[in-house]
């Protein structure tokens, strides 16, 4: 490590004793002292107070302008007044159903219209969802085999946690990659019928489909591969994946946990103009409310309608929850929002462009809709192969020192991208970019 890190984290550490000794509390009650693994940050994570508009404070008076919006599902900002009053209003009719009720009505028209799906049902987390998803396209198609791509992350269940951020010496050739389990206690049988595919290679997901005929009930990805940074598609990339899955007879499954509103009104469907059979939806759309969604056809949807195949769940549609998600969806996500948190969005990316030029910086900075990201690597990033060398100590330091200066760039890890909302402002970019080029002199000399 060198003096400048040393530096950033010995600052980092003045300024959150009281966060630290929280921490400490929290990690004899709690695995790591957190409630999920992502949220692990050396040398102690933040504890928050509150989080109101762009701002959050955290226990130990620190002021934040906040970027990482709870990994994004935050387009409306923290606290938005609209979301609320409608939480608030919702609340005192009733917090828990199980039993039918308007607002699944009227945030499944949303989405219809949005999304161009035909039916919809609800569920709490992306990983509820993407799991339904494939069972439903291999419930509909009769097949048992699912295709990911190396890097994706598609929720916590077993047969989609492999290959996610698999060792380089384990992961096998680029063109055919090695399936990679990430996590102990998921036994072979639980991901043997799912195959790995290198991101932007039409020619290795063809080769499966080849070698798997008549085997693939589906191929799942995110349009764009939020878990390294922005990682774009190449031009041919998605309408190839569409041929090829309408060739073969699988389902196509756009993950738009992440995307999903946020690069465009109606998801990468609209952005990129490919239609996928199986829609996957959560963050952003319930307005900080844990809400997911997935939407297909209602010739898809009849295996689900005629009990073939199962979805169920207590909290699906909770009533509060969709409350949020009917403001947030109808009101606050105005085709207005959308032109000027591009537009912000872009100002930082440009700005983060500039100072890295400046500076000479072996990295770049890229973005799409309301989302972006620095990429601590000189040339682009085009799969997980290229994303592995990244400088991840550079990421670190530069997470570190952007906190120090009263900025929270993004959730932490060089796998994450920022998210500007509907509550930033003009000045809170200005104010992002004056921390950056203040910390981009202490990131050369690492």
């Amino acid at each position: 490590m060198s003096s400048t890190y040393d530096a950033i984290v010995n600052r980092y550490i003045e300024r959150t004793r009281k966060s630290r000794e929280l921490h400490g509390e929290a990690k004899r009650l709690l695995p790591r002292g957190v409630s999920s693994n992502f949220r692990v940050v050396d040398p102690n994570p933040i504890f928050i107070e509150t989080a109101v508009g762009a701002v959050i404070t955290d226990a130990d008076g620190n002021r934040y302008t906040d970027f990482s919006n709870a990994f994004g599902a935050l387009l409306v900002g923290h606290a938005h007044p609209k979301v609320v009053q409608a939480i608030e209003s919702q609340a005192k009719r009733g917090t828990l159903h199980a039993m039918p009720h308007r607002l699944e009505m009227s945030v499944a028209k949303e989405l219809k219209e949005r999304f161009g799906q035909e039916q919809w049902r609800f569920a709490n987390s992306g990983t509820e969802a993407t799991m339904h998803a494939i069972r439903l396209a291999r419930g509909y198609t009769g097949r048992p085999k699912v295709i990911k791509f190396e890097g994706g992350y598609h929720g916590a269940h077993d047969t989609v946690l492999v290959s996610n951020k698999p060792p380089l010496r384990l992961a096998g050739l680029r063109s055919r990659p090695r399936v990679v389990s990430w996590s102990e206690g998921i036994p072979e049988e639980s991901y043997a019928h799912t195959l790995v595919a290198s991101f932007n290679d039409l020619k290795g997901v063809r080769a499966l489909f080849e070698e798997h005929l008549n085997e693939v009930a589906c191929l799942i990805l995110e349009p764009i591969m939020m878990n390294m940074g922005v990682t774009e598609p190449l031009p041919d990339f998605l309408p190839g994946l569409r041929a090829l899955c309408s060739e073969f007879g699988a389902l196509l499954i756009f993950d738009e946990v992440k995307t999903g509103v946020k690069i465009a009104r109606g998801g990468a469907t609209e952005y990129f103009k490919v239609r996928p059979d199986i829609t996957v939806l959560a963050k952003a759309i319930g307005g900080g409310m844990p809400l997911a969604a997935f939407g297909a056809s209602a010739e898809i949807m009849e295996e689900l309608n005629s009990l073939r195949v199962i979805h169920v769940g207590t909290y699906a549609s909770n009533p509060v929850t969709l409350a949020a998600a009917e403001v947030t969806l109808k009101e606050i996500l105005t085709d207005e929002a959308y032109r000027r948190v591009f537009a912000l969005n872009k100002r930082l990316v440009d700005g983060y462009s500039q100072i890295i030029r400046e500076h000479s910086m072996p990295c770049y900075a890229n973005g799409v809709g309301c989302m972006g990201t620095i990429n601590f690597r000189k040339d682009v990033i085009k799969d997980y192969r290229d994303w592995a060398s990244v400088d991840k100590l550079a990421s670190q330091a530069w997470y570190l020192a952007m906190l120090n200066e009263g900025i929270i760039p993004q959730p932490p890890g060089p796998d994450e991208q920022w998210t500007i909302t509907v509550q930033h402002t003009e000045a809170d970019v200005e104010t992002h970019l004056k921390a950056f080029a203040k910390v981009a002199p202490l990131l050369k000399s690492l």
